[in-house]
């Protein structure tokens, strides 16, 4: 009954046509597409020592950058299990809100090919500072909030292109952009127009920049300070 309510919930927020959520099971094998961690995760039977091994593998991969947001998983994951959503495997992660609550973030496959529709994200992804990159193609291709895709670092093909968008609040206030939209991308998304951004001519996770189409950008901000930040807010 929690698997049938689990998956209720989760299928409202499923948009595809005659795309339904399936959870993988322990003993059904998961093909080559994925990480062999994720196989390991499978063949685990408690929930704990799933949440054990996803958790060392965010430290050893992020456990300075993102040490809030690892604290709080210590604390309130739940378990983590595989799900399936048309061909594409994710994990699930099962996280306890303050308000004893619980909260579904996927983590994206970092094997899976996803620059569909973002040819100028794919030109820029070597200038990537090495650490969001390293999160990107060794733990999740992005971490969210299931049912808003937001709250967390996008995906790939949810990462937003700032030239792509018309910023009224430049014109609006008269301001100069201190920098280039045509290289910069938000990374995290609250979910309410406002992303952390990084411009990836010049890429320093020391000069990320608070966007927003209603307020005036906030410029040289420690880029995982914000996201560490703002993700454990989302879990609250």
């Amino acid at each position: 009954m929690v698997n049938e309510d689990k998956l209720n919930f989760l299928n409202k927020y499923i948009f595809i046509k005659d795309t339904q959520v399936e959870l993988i099971k322990s003993n059904e094998i998961i093909d080559e597409s994925v990480p062999q961690l994720w196989n390991q995760i499978l063949s685990m039977n408690n929930p704990s020592d799933r949440v054990s091994r996803i958790i060392q593998t965010w430290k050893d991969t992020i456990g300075e950058e993102l040490r809030n947001t690892i604290l709080y998983l210590e604390k309130f994951l739940e378990d983590v299990e595989v799900m399936k959503i048309g061909s594409r495997y994710y994990m699930l992660y099962s996280i306890k809100s303050s308000a004893n609550k619980v909260l579904y973030y996927v983590g994206g496959n970092p094997l899976e090919e996803s620059f569909n529709n973002q040819e100028g994200l794919k030109r820029d992804w070597r200038n990537l500072p090495s650490k969001l990159r390293e999160f990107y193609e060794n733990l999740h291709d992005g971490f969210y909030y299931f049912p808003s895709r937001s709250m967390g670092i996008d995906s790939i093909e949810n990462i937003t292109y700032l030239d792509d968008y018309e910023w009224s609040i430049i014109e609006d206030e008269g301001l100069t952009p201190e920098i280039d939209l045509s290289r910069s991308y938000g990374f995290f998304s609250n979910g309410m127009g406002m992303y952390v951004v990084l411009d990836l001519t010049t890429p320093s996770i020391n000069k990320a920049v608070l966007w927003s189409a209603k307020k005036a950008p906030r410029y040289n901000l420690d880029f995982w300070a914000v996201v560490d930040e703002w993700t454990v807010i989302g879990f609250e």
